[in-house]
């Protein structure tokens, strides 16, 4: 790590002050219910830090957002129900101590002296002297502590080892049965690959290929899409040279193979439902060598905004942006549509890997609520599709609630649609995504990408 010196051990003053920066996101973040990634971003633009200084913050800060709940466990065996009491800085100051003894393996004497001067700071002298027996006597012995047991409380023993909640594991245990829920769990808390999509109205693989691999540590082909590739790399992408002439844009790799189910082609109109940052519309553009007219809907200006930056970056015209409510604008699009994606707002619970504060952000009502808004969303696509027209659906979600039921609801209303095989659109063979039904389904532990689901629909007569 960049952060080691000579002897294996952290820069003092490095370390010191990315760990003030990870405790106040971590702060805003149990607070304000802040994501971790924004609060980082607005403390980087208020302070000079180095690269390896920004590094530090957001492993620590975002590492115990991810292993909260396991290290809460941990702790409670030293400070008893009032850790809960404690005031917020120092329950993080805890937290971040006990992460880097139990997780990274960093030498306790250096950590517990880091995490008594902070508690000082951020508390008083009282505080500072728990800081300093609790984080002793926790890197003696926090190795000792067991998790409930597999047979007896599968639930917990997954929540608990994996730092998941309770109601997320219980669901997928009985979606998933519990050895792929635990392979499930433990995936999300690995870090993700990066994938970038070659812009192939303006560029071909290779030569990007090559043009990166001038600036990046390693860069292959992506497993499935065949214009993708995954990159090893610490710089900003935006830095990357070919990125600002418009040559990649940042995609997962499930992501594109939306596109790839929907099948775009030349001369179609085609209606991206919720299609902001615009990753999938300028993809759509791209498909269609930028000679389909492409719709982009989404409702907020800030938003649509995003799109816009998009289209005019990777050099495509063939979109038109449009702010509003899809649910409410469908009757002027009235079968107009060759093809409509429906890329609904969601749980996101297949993206934990990417966000990992987001699963302490969701519950069962969230869930509930998201279903109905994705149901009328699909309904309102069936207004503006063609007959023979074609309605791609996906989520970044995991959950059944969101996806099977919502697709199989709206076709046991809809008598004038039917399900395809979403499977035989793929660009090469991909191995246990497709379900009974002819849904995909991608999952962060089988296909190293987001959790993601697509269901193909198309209007017959």
């Amino acid at each position: 790590m960049a952060l080691l010196n000579g002897a294996g051990e952290l820069s003092m003053a490095v370390a010191s002050r990315a760990r003030e920066v990870a405790l106040l996101a971590l702060v805003e973040m149990e607070k304000k219910d802040a994501f971790i990634n924004l609060s980082l971003r607005e403390l980087f633009r208020n302070r000079r830090m180095r690269a390896s200084e920004r590094a530090f913050a957001m492993q620590l800060s975002l590492g115990v957002a991810k292993m909260l709940l396991y290290l809460d466990f941990l702790l409670k065996h030293f400070c008893g129900e009032k850790f809960h009491r404690l005031p917020v800085f120092i329950r993080n100051c805890l937290r971040m101590g006990a992460y880097e003894i139990a997780i990274l393996s960093h030498p306790p004497y250096a950590v517990v002296s880091q995490y008594v001067e902070l508690a000082k700071e951020y508390g008083h002298v009282g505080t500072s002297r728990l800081v300093n027996a609790v984080l002793r006597k926790f890197s003696n012995e926090w190795g000792s502590i067991h998790l409930p047991s597999p047979d007896e409380d599968p639930i917990s023993h997954i929540a608990i080892k994996t730092s998941h909640p309770h109601w997320l594991v219980e669901r997928w245990i009985k979606q998933f049965g519990f050895d792929e829920t635990m392979k499930l769990c433990e995936a999300n808390n690995t870090p993700p690959p990066l994938c970038i999509r070659v812009n192939m109205r303006w560029a071909e693989v290779e030569p990007v290929k090559r043009l990166l691999e001038l600036r990046c540590r390693k860069v292959e082909p992506a497993k499935y899409a065949p214009y993708g590739l995954r990159i090893d790399t610490t710089a900003d992408i935006t830095t990357l040279p070919g990125y600002k002439e418009g040559l990649f844009s940042v995609q997962d790799e499930a992501a594109m193979l939306v596109t790839h189910v929907l099948g775009p082609k030349p001369g179609e109109i085609i209606i991206d439902a919720c299609a902001a940052p615009g990753g999938k519309t300028t993809h759509i553009a791209e498909m269609t060598n930028d000679a389909a007219k492409v719709i982009a809907i989404d409702t907020h200006r800030s938003r649509i905004q995003l799109v816009e930056e998009a289209a005019v970056r990777l050099k495509l015209k063939s979109i038109e942006c449009v702010v509003g409510d899809f649910v409410q604008l469908a009757e002027q699009y009235r079968g107009m549509a060759d093809r409509c994606l429906v890329d609904v707002p969601c749980s996101g619970t297949g993206t934990l890997r990417r966000k990992p504060d987001v699963r302490w952000k969701k519950s069962t009502r969230h869930i509930s609520e998201l279903a109905q808004l994705q149901y009328r969303l699909l309904e309102a696509a069936a207004i503006v599709i063609k007959e023979g027209g074609i309605i791609v659906y996906s989520t970044c979600s995991l959950e059944r609630d969101e996806n099977e039921d919502v697709v199989e609801a709206f076709l046991s209303k809809h008598k004038c649609f039917e399900l395809e095989d979403a499977s035989k659109y793929l660009p090469t063979t991909i191995h246990d995504c497709r379900t009974p039904e002819g849904f995909l389904r991608f999952l962060p532990h089988k296909h190293d990408t987001d959790g993601t689901f697509i269901a193909r629909i198309r209007k017959v007569s």
